[in-house]
């Protein structure tokens, strides 16, 4: 039943709610807020928050409950402006400063954070929360070692915390110490075996150390983390998650997971889908959709900017939960064999005629950083400075393959830097580009997908804290066989790896 009015957009396909509507007649906008929200309809109580708050922007429940729920549907922006107004409505109310410390955080506020959970704690000092909180507002400024004491003073007062056993695992991963974090993550586990956080940091540390049945198995609780929660609308408004049986007649949705770089890497197993029958569709950002659908021409991919409606699937699988539907359990399973991704032979060609490829000199395609609106953008990133041990090595042209650059950026390079990347409009471009290079490095982000997807070789300067799909102590990948790791030990201290690196590229 197709329901009206506010209920238009809730999922109705999963659940109808012709009851709830009748509510508008008799409820105010809060309390419509509260009992869709009740009843498992997100999109309808954030609407109807919303206008409550709007209405009347002195009604401080109003103002908590649309900054929670925008919390929950991942408005960053809008549930900060809630909860400042809720604040100024309650200056003493050590829970709201608390919730205005979180929505901070996960806004990248991270000194704003830092002061509201001050105050918390000055509020409520008694309260284990307020120090949970100010732990993690600690740990969002790097603030590790005050961070932890945090934690362990709210488990002095409350030792059935479990967050803040996830906090001290969070310390420990920051110092590359798995063992202790892993201990600190089981912790958590037994307070609340439900916990997602828990579950799923215990996953990410199984695939660090490639025991990837249980760590695939798990990762699926990245959908239930309170940071992570809402990038998974439709495991969230009702649509069953794919468990890998055969499809027969149901219309399966991959969901656009993450980035650009987990697209390319789990597209090695894009050619098992048409195995399970029904109707599969790929969801793909649009600087994507060209190279996939090219090299895929089997299977339907559909361009990625927004939520598909929910009537559009059956059933849905998050783009990073094919390892575990398809039972890779051994790194066999994972390994690359060959090439599965290709350039466009024309691109190639086009592009060969533009740029200056002299002979005699190597060609290294360069990138230094990924998406800055990704928090881990601040460890991988190797400003250009860092490189500068590379400018020493006789016979080699660097060309960058650097998407969003400045020419101030540019201006810092330690070594002469062909523009290549004012060349690419599209991933294909870029793919046509590291088919023209010798080598490419590129710090952690998609180029370095798209290389070894690509079968080219590829080095990666890592940091300390690296992503777990890279190990632990490894040089090599079972990802991509010519991908090539070049590890910091110190975290921050980039100049050994790039010394380390120079040496390997003037040992040919």
């Amino acid at each position: 039943m197709r329901s009206t009015s506010i209920c238009a957009n809730t999922g109705a396909r999963y659940k109808a709610a012709p009851r709830i509507c009748d509510y508008a007649r008799r409820v105010d906008w809060h309390g419509l807020a509260l009992a869709y929200r009740g009843e498992g309809y997100p999109t309808a109580a954030l609407g109807a928050a919303r206008r409550a708050a709007g209405e009347n922007p002195e009604h401080l429940a109003a103002q908590i409950t649309f900054g929670r729920l925008c919390e929950e549907a991942g408005y960053a922006g809008e549930a900060i402006g809630a909860f400042e107004a809720a604040r100024r409505l309650a200056p003493h109310d050590a829970g709201i400063a608390r919730e205005l410390a979180s929505a901070y955080r996960r806004g990248a506020r991270a000194t704003d954070a830092l002061a509201a959970a001050e105050a918390a704690l000055r509020l409520d000092p008694g309260n284990a929360a307020s120090y949970l909180c100010l732990g993690e507002a600690l740990l969002a400024n790097e603030a590790a070692l005050p961070a932890d004491r945090m934690f362990c003073k709210a488990l002095a007062l409350d030792s059935r915390l479990a967050l803040a056993e996830c906090g001290r695992g969070a310390v420990h991963l920051l110092a590359a110490r798995w063992h202790e974090a892993r201990a600190a993550f089981e912790r958590a586990l037994l307070i609340d075996p439900n916990g997602a956080e828990a579950r799923y940091n215990l996953a990410l540390i199984d695939l660090r150390f490639e025991a990837y049945a249980a760590g695939f198995a798990g990762y699926r609780a990245i959908m239930d983390t309170a940071e992570q929660r809402p990038r998974y609308h439709y495991y969230h408004s009702g649509v069953p998650v794919w468990d890998g049986t055969p499809l027969g007649t149901r219309r399966l949705a991959i969901a656009f997971e993450q980035g650009l770089g987990n697209q390319m890497q789990m597209a090695r197993f894009f050619d098992a889908l048409p195995a399970f029958g029904g109707s599969v569709a790929i969801e793909t950002p649009p600087p994507l959709l060209g190279l996939l659908r090219r090299n895929f021409p089997a299977l339907t991919f559909v361009s990625f900017s927004n939520w598909q409606p929910l009537e559009a699937m059956d059933v849905h699988l998050p783009l990073m939960q094919l390892p575990a539907v398809l039972n890779v359990a051994r790194e066999s399973d994972l390994a690359m064999r060959e090439p599965y991704l290709h350039a466009h032979p024309a691109r190639v060609a086009a592009l060969r005629e533009q740029l200056p490829l002299e002979d005699g000199l190597r060609r290294v395609g360069i990138s230094w950083h990924g998406n800055r609106a990704n928090a881990r953008d601040r460890w991988r990133a190797a400003a250009l400075p860092e490189w500068a041990a590379l400018a020493h090595v006789p016979g080699v042209r660097f060309y960058s393959l650097q998407f969003e650059t400045t020419p101030d950026e540019l201006a810092q390079s330690p070594f002469p830097l062909v523009p290549a990347h004012e060349l690419i409009s599209d991933l294909d471009d870029t793919a046509a580009l590291a088919c023209l290079m010798d080598l490419v490095i590129s710090v952690d982000t998609s180029t370095v997908h798209l290389a070894g997807a690509l079968g080219r070789p590829v080095w990666m300067p890592q940091p300390l804290l690296s992503d777990y799909r890279w190990g632990v102590d490894r040089t090599d990948s079972p990802w991509y066989p010519h991908l090539r790791l070049f590890r910091q030990r110190t975290r921050d201290d980039w100049r050994p790896v790039f010394e380390q690196m120079a040496a390997a590229l003037a040992a040919g």
